[in-house]
């Protein structure tokens, strides 16, 4: 795991050491675990068009702390969480959730 406690020496170093090992020579879509449990760092391999990058992975664990789903939500930068949680902060998504809920149940 690689996110440590703020109060310690050196975290800050520790932490972009490992990030960036994880960017030059992390496999294609390996998973960086962190001590939050749900939320892990991703590699995201090149494209044509872009260069290899790291975003973060929210995914639900199970009891012994593995990820549930093969990928979680990919969130690459700042503004991607703040829409996200926009979206999620809406009444809406509770209202599809409800009427998912109706026609699965039916």
């Amino acid at each position: 795991m690689f996110i440590k406690r703020q109060c310690e020496v050196g975290w800050g170093i520790r932490v972009e050491r490992q990030l960036r090992d994880l960017l030059k020579h992390g496999r294609k879509f390996e998973r960086l675990h962190t001590d939050v449990p749900g939320i892990f760092v991703r590699k995201i391999p090149q494209t044509k068009g872009e260069p290899p990058y790291l975003a973060v992975e929210i995914n639900p664990v199970d009891e012994r702390g593995y990820p549930v789903h093969n990928i979680g939500v990919v969130i690459r930068n700042q503004q991607e969480l703040k829409d996200l949680r926009a979206a999620l902060s809406s009444d809406n998504v509770d209202e599809v959730l409800r009427a998912i809920h109706l026609v699965e149940t039916e």
